[in-house]
């Protein structure tokens, strides 16, 4: 009979402990950036929408990541809800355009990289009120992008 107590008691301990719910939504301390440069959730590569806030509860950034890696558009704001800069990732690597805005009424383009599977392409740049700086494609003759302020 004490056999069995103890059985009895072992298997509700364990179902209690199995049915711990875990905190709806992913929370920050669930979320962690491995030293191999994915993102886990839960201590995995995470899969799934990723969006982050500010303090004032508007959005910080979004995208999407595969196996941990950032994967298509990702879009970072500023505290003022306009757009900050946007950028294009497959699978952890920059391809396509990345463009920083300014935070004025108009979100005016700031500057834009293209990248090339990761690979340094052109680059534009624009004054706050939308005339341009460098108009031509300008890159470095070793491939490296040059510094835009």
């Amino acid at each position: 009979m004490r056999f069995w107590g103890v059985i009895l008691l072992a298997g509700l301990l364990g179902w209690a402990a199995c049915s711990k719910k875990k905190p709806d939504g992913i929370t920050p301390d669930r979320v962690t950036s491995a030293p191999d440069g994915k993102w886990h959730l839960d201590g995995k590569p995470w899969s799934g929408k990723h969006v982050n806030k500010h303090t004032n509860g508007k959005t910080s950034f979004e995208g999407d990541l595969i196996d941990g890696q950032p994967h298509g558009d990702w879009t970072w704001y500023y505290e003022s809800g306009n757009v900050k800069s946007r950028l294009v990732f497959e699978l952890g690597i920059k391809n396509g355009n990345e463009t920083h805005y300014y935070d004025n009424d108009g979100n005016t383009q700031m500057w834009m990289k293209t990248w090339k599977r990761g690979s340094f392409a052109e680059s534009f740049q624009w004054q706050e009120d939308g005339s341009p700086i460098l108009p031509h494609p300008r890159a470095d003759t070793n491939g490296t992008p040059l510094a835009v302020p």
